[in-house]
């Protein structure tokens, strides 16, 4: 296949939806509202947990807990027999306001912050960052959550100067000390609350001018005020914030849209969970029993909507058809220190997606889910595309190896799992980097495990499957 043709069709793929869906998705919050909001245009019904669920064969629904995790499906024409599920995180490494956040000290307006998971911190310093997650208002008689982006840069975390560091050229900040941005100069008023009021009025005009003192309380994070963008000689590389793992999230959801089901007793579904970053021991993190439930809930809803009884058996066996992608942005090899990297496990940009493996089971791959995942990517050979591009990762003996949430979906729910991802430069920066061919390939990938997994599953893979 042509190399000009892939990049053209990638950029394309890039610039027309990816691009402005991540810069859409500013926290874990907005990615599921933008998400929702995808999903209800294309004819998805959203359920709610607490109701009963009444659900119809060829149909598509969805449904979030704290509007910061989704769940998404897109069942067949008959009860399910299997389901094919793609699982993601919406959270990325941020800065999060603290409960009391006022400072005023030395001349200065500043805000306390906690750290959210294990971000590379320097790289927050001397950025234009601004605010934006989920506010709790009282609306006459009931508490409502709004969603807040901050258009403007309104803070900064400057650095020492060089001239003032006890040693010339080393940076090593305190995050408790240092991390602590600047809003304004003071003004001489007394601090008055918990948080700023100057902030406190900032959110309330953007809101729609309401009382701040209707604010009952928020979930906000810093994030970079500059859009992510395409930057490189031919504008082949992607340059932006939460690309660890809107860079999953984003495609999986595009799959899921284009790919409809006509499969007789398949079910697609996308899994966008919040909490990765710190561990998903959370009511809507992948360590709960979220999926089981509502793959559970989803058969039981199906029998009972064609007049079948509910059968715990023919759940049970539909299970044990089913596959996982557990879908998080893999380590790509950086020019600059390739002895990170082990020398035969070397994924590069632009080379496709990759399967990472781990003896330790820090990685769910094994060799008939990787043979799976090949077998998915050869399906599209014979199109105008070409095969879908695969690269193998193992971390090296001598360097930790980190996870993803394909061992604890495998473990909770019992589901066949190949943790795989799109390689990618700088993880858990402010800005990460990625291809834009990747991206594309991802989305492509997913396509062809929503429409060729239950081929494969019941005829060349039934048999190692099964064992």
């Amino acid at each position: 296949m042509n190399s000009n043709h892939i990049l053209t069709k990638a950029k394309d793929y890039a610039t027309r939806v990816f691009l402005p869906a991540l810069n859409d998705s500013i926290t874990q919050f907005h990615a599921v509202n933008h998400a929702k909001s995808r999903l209800s245009q294309a004819g998805y019904t959203e359920l709610k947990e607490r109701d009963a669920w009444s659900l119809q064969t060829g149909r598509g629904y969805f449904l979030t807990r704290n509007n910061s995790t989704i769940i998404a499906f897109h069942l067949g024409m008959h009860t399910p027999q299997l389901y094919k599920i793609i699982g993601c995180h919406t959270d990325s490494p941020v800065l999060k306001l603290a409960p009391a956040s006022a400072v005023s000290r030395y001349g200065y307006e500043q805000v306390n912050v906690q750290t959210y998971g294990g971000g590379l911190w320097h790289t927050w310093f001397d950025r234009d960052l601004t605010m934006a997650g989920k506010v709790l208002v009282v609306e006459g008689n009931k508490v409502v959550s709004r969603y807040w982006h901050c258009k403007e840069s309104i803070m900064k975390i400057p650095n020492l100067a060089i001239h003032l560091t006890d040693k010339s050229g080393v940076f090593e900040p305190n995050k408790e000390a240092h991390i602590k941005p600047i809003l304004s100069t003071a003004v001489g008023e007394a601090l008055k609350g918990k948080h700023l009021e100057a902030l406190m009025h900032k959110i309330a005009t953007d809101l729609g001018s309401i009382d701040p003192s209707c604010i009952l309380d928020f979930d906000l994070n810093l994030v970079d005020a500059q859009p992510a963008s395409l930057f490189g000689l031919h504008n082949e590389f992607i340059s932006g914030a939460r690309l660890d793992n809107l860079g999953s999230s984003l495609p999986a959801l595009d799959a899921l849209l284009t790919s409809g089901n006509n499969h007789a007793g398949e079910v697609n579904m996308v899994c966008l969970f919040d909490h990765e970053e710190v561990g998903s021991q959370s009511a809507q993190g992948a360590d709960s029993n979220m999926l089981a439930e509502v793959t559970q809930r989803v058969h039981d809803g199906v029998a009972r909507a064609e007049g079948k009884p509910v059968n715990l058996q023919d759940y049970y066996r539909s299970i044990r058809r089913s596959f996982l992608l557990s879908a998080d942005m893999a380590h790509g090899l950086h020019p600059n220190y390739p002895e990170k990297h082990h020398p035969q496990h070397q994924p590069k940009l632009q080379q496709g997606i990759v399967i990472k493996t781990n003896a330790n089971q820090r990685y769910m791959t094994d060799p008939v889910g990787a043979a799976v995942v090949r077998a998915i990517a050869q399906t599209e050979k014979e199109s105008e595309d070409g095969a879908i591009m695969i690269q193998d990762f193992i971390v090296k003996n001598d360097s930790p190896c980190g996870s993803t949430i394909g061992p604890m979906l495998a473990a909770k729910a019992g589901l066949k799992t190949v943790d795989i991802g799109a390689p990618m430069l700088g993880m858990h920066s402010v800005r990460e980097t990625c291809g834009v061919v990747d991206i594309w390939q991802y989305k492509r990938l997913f396509e062809a495990f929503f429409r060729e997994y239950g081929k494969i599953e019941g005829e060349s893979m039934r048999g190692v499957l099964n064992e």
